[in-house]
């Protein structure tokens, strides 16, 4: 029996990930698949949604929607969810939650004024590899934190940016590579060790120049405490997507990566932390993306925990102020790497 009902606004690249997740979990269905696009009746259609609109005001409007996934571009982030919290709606939007910290805050502190359910999409806080290493982390089987280095290569074609409206674009992503393609490899190290400060950073665009306006690669040095945080990404690799995240205590190493929610890549240490290894291993997972292959499966994982949060009032495993924390580090990297942009 379906209790709670649910529309998607915005359905491209990563809706069907949303359309996937909540059909999932019982009790719950997709009503509504909403865009400005004429594609939106064929996404609909696809996915078995039974109803679809090209106006945001309809779903809002609908007494009988409980919640909404925002999936839109970037830069209407903040309308689209504020306008869904006024209306009474449980919110999951797409990361970044916004292109402005304060603005941001505002949406949090709306959220929890109206007592809603505000959860920015960090899926991959959510993979059983990262859950594992930041259990690991806490429990002291590494030791004191060394240094970490998280490295994102991707390739992103011109049509990528020349097809969109607002990808490649400040006003409309905020930024390319790591706004975009990077946000989760920092957003991991983040929910692992803590937060971080930002030191230095670079940029640059080559491959991409004339293409886009924002930058195609960036470089930055952060620190978790007084440990040395790397972060690279770029997406001028010719290689179309792979990840590495290594994290390195005094007792304990472990390298993992963000393609392969199961997959631990290595890990040396103590008894204790191997053993844990080795468990983890023998129970990773092997699981089919039902969208774009990097996006991974633990939206299921994070949609399903934003059901129980709905559903029964607990909190999140993560909350919306952690992505408050993450943007404001991007940001901050963006500062440096390109101040005045």
């Amino acid at each position: 029996m379906t209790t709670y009902r649910h529309a998607i606004i915005g359905c491209g690249r990563v809706a069907p990930n949303h359309a996937d997740g909540f059909g999932q979990v019982p009790g719950w269905a997709v009503e509504v698949a909403c865009d400005r696009d004429a594609a939106v009746e064929v996404f609909a259609k696809e996915h078995g949604i039974p109803r679809w609109t090209r106006d945001l005001a309809d779903v809002l409007a609908d007494e009988t929607i409980t919640s909404v996934s925002v999936a839109v571009d970037h830069a209407q982030h903040a309308a689209v969810v504020r306008s869904a919290l006024n209306a009474g709606k449980h919110v999951l939007v797409e990361k970044p939650i916004c292109l402005d910290v304060a603005e941001a805050r505002e949406l949090v502190a709306l959220a929890r004024a109206r007592g809603l359910v505000l959860s920015v999409v960090a899926q991959h806080r959510y993979d059983p590899v990262v859950l594992a290493v930041r259990e690991w982390f806490r429990a002291g089987l590494l030791g004191d934190l060394v240094s970490v280095s998280a490295a994102l290569q991707a390739h992103r074609a011109p049509e990528y940016y020349r097809d969109s409206y607002w990808r490649g674009t400040w006003a409309g992503e905020g930024g390319s590579a790591l706004i975009n393609q990077g946000y989760h490899c920092l957003d991991a190290v983040r929910w692992i060790c803590g937060d971080l400060t930002v030191q230095a950073a670079a940029a640059t665009t080559h491959a991409l120049a004339g293409v886009i306006e924002t930058e195609e690669t960036i470089s930055g040095l952060l620190a978790a405490g007084d440990a040395p945080v790397t972060l690279s990404v770029t997406v001028a690799s010719p290689v179309a997507w792979k990840t590495r995240i290594d994290v390195v205590g005094q007792r304990g190493s472990v390298a993992f990566d963000l393609d392969h929610p199961g997959r631990l890549l290595g890990c040396d240490g103590p008894d204790a932390l191997v053993q844990a290894a080795q468990k983890h291993r023998a129970d990773s997972l092997a699981e089919e993306p039902p969208g774009v292959a990097y996006y991974g499966v633990s939206h299921r994982r994070q949609i399903a925990d934003f059901g129980r949060a709905v559903a029964g009032g607990t909190p999140m495993l993560t909350s919306a102020d952690d992505a408050v924390g993450t943007l404001a580090t991007v940001l901050s990297l963006y500062d440096k790497a390109l101040p005045g942009r």
